[in-house]
């Protein structure tokens, strides 16, 4: 089995933030129920053909998970605004 997509996404975000992913302040199943994230992306890698993508927001990054379990990160609009308290409610699912 490979690794959890848990894992992929806070390591991906830990990468960009330079920091340790222990060192995240806001626990990525704040955000997203993870366990049902790992089930989606398990039982459409089960059917022929079927396409998923989850797209959700953490720590300021658009995170775009596909069916195969690939992990893409990137900043959204809003991110790296300095004081934008409103995106920071977002990334952290508030």
């Amino acid at each position: 089995m490979g690794e959890m997509l848990s894992t992929k996404v806070t390591r991906q975000i830990a990468a960009r933030e330079g920091v340790d992913p222990l060192h995240l302040d806001e626990p990525l199943y704040d955000v997203i129920d993870v366990g049902a994230l790992e089930t989606m992306v398990e039982s459409a890698g089960d059917r022929d053909g079927g396409t998923l993508e989850v797209t959700f927001t953490y720590y300021g990054y658009e995170v775009v998970v596909d069916e195969t379990g690939e992990v893409t990160v990137a900043p959204t609009a809003t991110a790296g605004n300095p004081g934008d308290e409103s995106a920071n409610r977002t990334a952290a699912g508030k």
